[in-house]
């Protein structure tokens, strides 16, 4: 059948009772259709009550997939969890807008709007801009990770990367992409009171920043997210547009014109991470003059013997957030590329790779220690719940999972 009904809520002092039926519902508020075609329209319109009374009276004969504009409302999700837990809400999470738009449910909104209100909760009243916006910064760079499993080919890189398309299911979860980094910043920008905009390139997206002087500068938490994790300098807050193009940005199709970015100095980026306390949670410095140092005095007669230091210390890295198994590969690879030993360089091998065939945790850290005066010699090794190094007889990659 194609019934179509109209529900006018101006016209009515209550709703009607309605039989079922298979057909399309309007409803019709202060002159719009807020339901169209049995659609729910942006919920963030409609009052508490008017959200339960449809919740309540008409749900039936309404879609199970709602919209709303750019975030929804803790009061509308709560209603929607409430009455509606099997409805899922459908919402752009980037300002500028995008075609990809993740329906999500109550349950999952609120899983990764705690992380967010935990974070926010930790910035103090009398910070600066400076300080807040540093403080957001290191944090989304903490609590979330990139996600290598949305270049998989196969069943569970098309499930992450759903999942990675919206911001509360991606840091609640982990699973993030450079949209995820940039939409999240913004967002707890937007909660703060500061002012943020997202820029996206072709492949990639990244935030610009504005404080009350009317300074711009531009962010990349994506870049900078290993870091943040084990108490490096970042690279890529605060910085000019030629900075970012040296860190390997083309700031192309973005609307960059408007924008007079300028350049913070390192000793003031150095005050806002200690005034915030991210020196604080690793010791009161920066890890990287430590980390180096260690990498050129490796003790051992031969690549193994300098491996197993070098793996020891990997194990005691002091880590905040909720590094992955690819956080601590892009670690390792930056303790390697500031080492002196050549032959120790070319020696050791780390990778993340498909190991276990599951859909939450595809990922392990490998290492592979070899010699050039024991060409037959190899050994193996897995970072076991990344606190262990196990040795293994050989590393197993499925072959038919490929990356894109």
């Amino acid at each position: 059948m194609n019934n179509e009904v109209l529900i006018d809520l101006d016209s009515i002092n209550e709703l009607p009772e309605l039989t079922a039926f298979q057909g399309r519902i309007n409803i019709k508020k202060n002159g719009k259709l807020i339901v169209k075609n049995s659609v729910l329209e942006n919920i963030d319109t409609l009052s508490e009550e008017e959200l339960r009374d449809i919740f309540t009276n008409l749900k039936r004969y309404i879609s199970p997939i709602v919209t709303s504009g750019y975030i929804p409302s803790p009061i509308a999700m709560k209603i929607l969890e409430e009455l509606a837990p099997e409805f899922k809400v459908r919402f752009k999470t980037e300002k500028p807008g995008t075609k990809s738009m993740v329906p999500i449910s109550s349950k999952e909104f609120f899983e990764g709007e705690k992380i967010f209100d935990e974070i926010l909760a930790g910035m103090k009243k009398e910070w600066s801009e400076e300080q807040k916006y540093k403080y957001l910064y290191n944090k989304i760079g903490q609590m979330l990770s990139y996600d290598l499993n949305v270049l998989r080919y196969d069943e569970y890189g098309i499930f992450h990367d759903k999942y990675a398309r919206n911001i509360f299911t991606a840091v609640a979860k982990n699973w993030g992409l450079c949209s995820s980094f940039a939409a999240g910043y913004d967002y707890m920008c937007y909660k703060a009171g500061l002012e943020s905009n997202i820029l996206s390139e072709e492949d990639h997206a990244y935030v610009a920043i504005t404080t009350e002087e009317q300074k711009d500068y531009l962010t990349d938490s994506t870049f900078d997210s290993v870091a943040a994790k084990f108490g490096l300098k970042m690279q890529n807050f605060a910085i000019s547009e030629e900075q970012f193009q040296a860190n390997g940005h083309h700031l192309e199709d973005t609307e960059v014109e408007g924008y007079q970015f300028e350049s913070m100095d390192q000793h003031t980026v150095e005050e806002l991470d200690r005034t915030t306390g991210y020196l604080e949670e690793f010791g009161g410095d920066y890890t990287d003059k430590d980390l180096i140092q260690f990498v050129n005095t490796l003790q051992g007669k031969d690549n193994f013997e300098k491996a197993e230091n070098f793996l020891q210390k990997v194990e005691t890295l002091k880590t905040v957030g909720r590094p992955t198994a690819y956080d601590f590969e892009r670690m390792v690879k930056w303790m390697l590329s500031k080492c002196e030993d050549k032959n120790f360089v070319e020696g050791i091998n780390a990778d993340t790779f498909v190991y276990e065939n599951t859909r939450d945790l595809p990922r392990k850290l490998a290492i592979e220690v070899q010699d050039k005066s024991m060409p037959e010699k190899k050994k193996s090794y897995i970072f076991e719940d990344l606190k262990k190094f196990q040795e293994v007889d050989k590393i197993e990659v499925f072959e038919n999972l490929k990356e894109r």
